[in-house]
C-alpha cells in the first residue's frame, strides 16, 4: 500500500513542480503580500501601527486565496480520475482505497501547507513594525493550517461522493457557505441569549459560532488576545477534516463502482418526464450553437425559472438582514445597495463558471477539431457559444437591473455608485473575471474560475493597496476611471488571446 501511496504522492509533487500556473499563483500571492506591506507603510503616517494593518490585510488575503484554492484544488482529487476513467486502472495495480485517498490528497495538502509556511517569516515583519504580538501571529497560522485541513478533508469527501468535478466544487462551496451561515446565525442569536441568561445555551451558541475562521479571526486580531493558539476553531476544523477523510474512506468503494461519467452533464435538461417535458429542449429552434450551450451548459428553461425564484428570494433575505443590521434606518435603500453588491458577485461567478465550462467541455471532449471543420469560422462559433451562456445568465442580470433601476431608492443608489470613479473601477474588475476564467479553461484542468477570481483580487489589491495608497489617490480621482478603462482594454486583449488559444488547441 505504501508503495502505491508514495508513487501517487511523488507524481503529484512532480506535476506541481513542473506546472507554471501553480508557480504563477504563488508568485501572485507573494506580490500581493509585498503590495500590502508597502501600502501599510505608506499609510502608517496617518494611521499608525503599520504592522497591524499589514497583518490584517495579509491574513484576509490568505483566507480568500485558501478558500478559492480549496474549492478548485481539493475538490478534484478523485473526480479527475473518475472523469479520465483511470481510477479502475489504479485499483488494478493493487493500490488500496486508503492508498488512493492518501496519495491523491497528500500531495495537494503538502503544497497548500508549504504555501502557508513559506509566508511565516515575512509576516513576522508585522511584529517588528508594531501593533501585533508574536502570539497573535502563531495563533493565526495555527488557525489557517487547521482551515487547510478542513478544506482538504471536505474536498476529499465531496470528490469521492460527487460524479464529476463540477458537482464536487458546487457541493464544497455550499458546505463552506452553510458553515459560515450557521456560525453567523449562532453569533447573532448569542447577542439576545446572553441578555436573557441561559449559560448552557449561550455556551453552545458561542462554540458553534467560533468554528468559522472568518469570525474567529477577528477575535484573534484584537490587541487583547492572549489565549492559546489552539482555539475552538482550530480544534474543530481539524476534527471535521479528519472525520470527512474517514467518511471518504468508508464511502469510497460504494461511490466509485461506476467511475465513468458523462462527457458533459446536462443537469435539469436530462431525463425529463411528465410535466417536466414542457421544459425539454426538443429540436433546435434557434442557432444550434446557441441552443446547445443554453440548454446543456446553462440548464435550459427549467434552470432559468429556478434562478429567478432564487434571486427574488435572495432580495427578501437581503431586506431582512439589513433590517437586522441597520435597525430600519434607510431600510429599503440599504437593502437595495446590499442586494446590488451580492448580485454583482453572483452574476460574475455564474457568468465566469459558464464561460469556463463551455470551453472546458470542448477541450476535455476533444471536439475542438470538429468545430474547426464546420463551415462557420471558429471566431463566429465561439461568439455563438458565449451568446448561449449569456442567455442563461439573464435571470440574474434582469433581477439586478430591475430592482436597481425600477425603484426610486435603487435608481438613486445606482447613480451615486457610477457617479464615482471607483464604481467604474470595480465594475471593470467584475468584467475581467469571466475573461480570465475563459482563458484559464483552455490552459488548466481545474480551478479556472477560482484562479480567475484570485487574479482579479490580486489586481485590485495592487491598484487599491499599492498605487492608490502610494500616490494618495482617492475614489473620486479621475485616474481610477483611467485604470478601469485600461482593465476593459485588457479584457479585449484577453478576448483575442482566448480565440487564438482555441485555434491552437484545435490544431493539435
Amino acid at each position: 500500500m505504501f508503495r502505491g501511496v508514495l508513487a501517487l504522492l511523488e507524481r503529484s509533487l512532480r506535476v506541481d513542480a513542473r506546472s507554471w500556473p501553480t508557480h504563477l499563483a504563488r508568485f501572485g500571492l507573494l506580490v500581493a503580500i509585498f503590495v500590502s506591506l508597502y501600502s501599510a507603510i505608506s499609510r502608517s503616517v496617518l494611521l499608525g501601527a503599520p504592522g497591524r494593518l499589514f497583518f490584517q490585510v495579509n491574513v484576509y488575503l490568505n483566507l480568500s486565496f485558501m478558500t478559492l484554492l480549496g474549492v478548485g484544488f481539493f475538490s478534484t482529487a478523485i473526480t479527475e480520475e473518475k472523469e479520465e476513467d483511470t481510477l479502475g486502472l489504479i485499483q488494478m495495480a493493487g493500490v488500496s482505497p486508503l492508498g488512493i485517498l492518501l496519495g491523491k490528497i497528500g500531495g495537494r495538502l503538502c503544497q497548500a501547507l508549504l504555501l502557508i509556511a513559506v509566508q511565516y517569516p515575512f509576516t513576522l515583519l508585522a511584529v517588528t513594525l508594531g501593533g501585533v504580538a508574536t502570539a497573535q501571529v502563531t495563533a493565526v497560522y495555527v488557525a489557517m493550517t487547521s482551515y487547510i485541513v478542513l478544506l482538504a478533508g471536505l474536498g476529499l469527501l465531496c470528490s469521492t461522493v460527487a460524479p464529476n468535478s463540477r458537482t464536487s466544487g458546487a457541493w464544497m462551496s455550499i458546505g463552506l457557505l452553510a458553515q459560515a451561515a450557521v456560525s453567523y446565525t449562532c453569533l447573532e442569536a448569542l447577542r439576545y441569549t446572553v441578555s436573557r441568561g441561559g449559560s448552557v445555551w449561550s455556551h453552545s451558541l458561542e462554540w458553534i459560532g467560533s468554528t468559522c475562521i472568518y469570525f474567529e479571526m477577528g477575535r484573534i486580531l484584537t490587541s487583547s488576545f492572549t489565549e492559546s493558539p489552539w482555539t475552538t476553531q482550530a480544534v474543530s476544523n481539524i476534527a471535521v477534516g479528519a472525520f470527512s477523510a474517514v467518511l471518504s474512506l468508508l464511502l469510497f468503494t460504494r461511490c466509485t463502482q461506476n467511475p465513468a461519467t458523462e462527457a458533459a452533464s446536462r443537469g435539469l435538461v436530462a431525463h425529463q418526464r411528465g410535466w417536466l417535458r414542457w421544459f425539454s429542449p426538443g429540436r433546435p429552434k434557434m442557432n444550434p450553437f446557441v441552443w446547445k450551450d443554453f440548454h446543456f451548459v446553462g440548464g435550459g428553461v427549467a434552470t432559468l425559472l429556478v434562478r429567478v425564484a432564487f434571486y427574488l428570494f435572495l432580495f427578501v433575505v437581503c431586506r431582512e438582514l439589513t433590517e437586522l443590521w441597520w435597525s430600519n434606518r434607510n431600510g429599503w435603500r440599504e437593502a437595495i445597495g446590499f442586494y446590488q453588491v451580492v448580485m454583482l458577485f453572483l452574476v460574475t461567478w455564474e457568468l465566469s463558471l459558464m464561460s469556463a465550462r463551455t470551453l472546458h467541455d470542448e477541450v476535455r471532449g476533444q471536439t475542438l477539431a470538429s468545430l474547426v471543420m464546420l463551415p462557420t469560422s471558429i471566431t463566429e462559433t465561439l461568439y455563438l457559444k458565449f451568446a448561449g451562456t449569456l442567455a442563461a445568465t439573464l435571470p440574474g442580470l434582469v433581477c439586478l437591473v430591475g430592482i436597481s433601476c425600477f425603484t426610486e431608492e435603487g435608481w438613486k443608489h445606482t447613480i451615486e455608485f457610477f457617479d464615482r470613479a471607483a464604481g467604474w473601477f470595480f465594475l471593470a474588475h467584475f468584467i475581467l473575471v469571466p475573461h480570465l476564467a475563459a482563458y484559464g479553461a483552455t490552459c488548466l484542468r481545474w480551478g479556472a474560475v477560482p484562479l480567475a477570481i484570485g487574479g482579479a483580487i490580486l489586481s485590485g489589491t495592487f491598484w487599491i493597496g499599492g498605487v492608490f495608497s502610494a500616490f494618495r489617490i482617492g475614489p473620486e480621482h479621475g485616474f481610477v476611471g483611467f485604470v478601469a478603462l485600461l482593465i476593459v482594454i485588457g479584457c479585449a486583449v484577453m478576448h483575442s488571446v482566448v480565440i487564438r488559444r482555441v485555434v491552437t488547441l484545435s490544431q493539435r
